[in-house]
């Protein structure tokens, strides 16, 4: 069981390293569409039902 134990957690670090590498090279973006892409035009939204 220490063995086992010992893999799943190593495949678990890697992952995470992998993860936090892959967020510092291309870090997260904001992608707009049609709408919002700048203060002068604005995305609306409408509430319909309960």
């Amino acid at each position: 069981m220490d063995r086992y134990a010992k893999i799943v957690l190593t495949v678990i670090a890697t992952a995470l390293v992998v993860i936090a590498l892959q967020n510092a090279i291309t870090p997260a973006q904001a992608v707009s569409g049609a709408c919002g892409a700048n203060r002068y035009d604005p995305c609306f939204v409408t509430v319909v039902g309960n």
